[in-house]
């Protein structure tokens, strides 16, 4: 029983997560001859009979759940093969051709394993290097997941996966990818590929921009919502979904469009005083608020309450949007 740790042991928690971090981000090919090695190894190590076919590598989880069907059809169905490499290519083409609408109902992923993003691993890493405890029956799996991306434990199957391909986070390292998929498998187009904006999860139609205002208004996801919008373009959106006009004045316009659980959307559009080289003066939408000054309903208001969080000594922050009187713009 370890009752506490010394300090010199605390102060090696970032080096572990440093370790597991990189190789749950590790997009490198999948090593099949390794995996297999250390699949028939763990499957030793738990008592159980190693496998006698491997499967893969298939493109991700959606595939491999593909596989697993395809295999449970084929002992149904007492389909003979020659060798182990038959039944591969056998389940491989198959997973190439599946028509996924036929049997959607029926993929799960519920027996994969996660391969080289199993973080649970990084705990019984360190406690084994750094408090000397034996816990050598888990040394396949460490290992595995340095050579394979997540994998299906069958009785005398395994399923291998590839690991991702590319693999884009945005600064706080939340998936994220404003072009296309933020996971991405070998196969390009591949099921199991990931669409995320900033953490946030969406289809694929919403990263290559092929949506319009009524499936912005029909979706019913907030967050999923939130970033249509912003891919959209807020001002964009707020004059296509005719938006409500609140208030105009010198200062600009106010707009409002309510938007079914959650915020309502209120932007102040504003002219640029810096004339443009054509002779014009170019319009700007600031989102504002619409809780500001206790709730929007002027355009002088709206300007004013952009000036709220500008300045940390709060010299600049007008109390009242009366206040904000300028003399002159530049």
């Amino acid at each position: 029983m370890i009752g506490s740790l010394t300090q010199e042991q605390v102060e090696k928690f970032p080096e572990y997560v440093d370790k597991w971090i990189r190789i749950g981000f590790n997009t490198e090919p999948t090593d099949m001859i390794d995996s297999v090695k250390n699949i028939i190894d763990a499957y030793k190590s738990s008592g159980l009979r190693e496998p006698s076919y491997f499967i893969g590598p298939v493109d991700g989880p959606y595939e491999a759940s593909v596989a697993e069907l395809l295999l449970n059809q084929l002992v149904d169905k007492k389909t003979e093969f020659e060798n182990a490499a038959h039944l591969n290519s056998i389940i491989l083409e198959g997973v190439n051709n599946f028509q996924g609408d036929i049997h959607r109902n029926e993929l799960t992923i519920s027996n994969q394993i996660f391969g080289n993003q199993d973080y649970w691993l990084s705990y019984y890493d360190y406690f084994q290097t750094e408090c000397n405890i034996d816990l050598s029956r888990i040394n396949p799996l460490k290992n595995l997941a340095n050579v394979c991306g997540w994998w299906t434990p069958l009785q005398n199957v395994a399923i291998i996966q590839n690991r991702p391909s590319e693999i884009h986070r945005d600064s706080e390292g939340r998936l994220h990818n404003e072009s296309g998929p933020a996971v991405c498998f070998t196969n390009k187009d591949s099921l199991s590929n990931v669409y995320s904006i900033h953490g946030v999860r969406v289809p694929k139609k919403v990263i290559y921009r092929q949506f319009n205002v009524n499936d912005i208004e029909s979706e019913s996801n907030v967050e999923v919502r939130r970033v249509m919008i912003e891919l959209y373009g807020q001002s964009k959106y707020l004059i296509d979904s005719g938006a409500q006009i609140v208030h105009t004045d010198d200062f600009g316009t106010l707009y409002r469009k309510e938007i079914p659980n959650d915020e309502p959307l209120m932007m102040v559009k504003v002219v640029n005083s810096t004339v443009e080289a054509d002779g014009t003066y170019k319009d700007y939408f600031i989102r504002v608020s619409p809780n500001a000054y206790g709730g929007l309903t002027t355009a002088r208001a709206a300007v004013a309450s952009t000036w709220r969080n500008n300045d940390p000594e709060r010299s600049m922050i007008f109390e009242n949007p009366e206040d904000y009187d300028p003399d002159i713009e530049t």
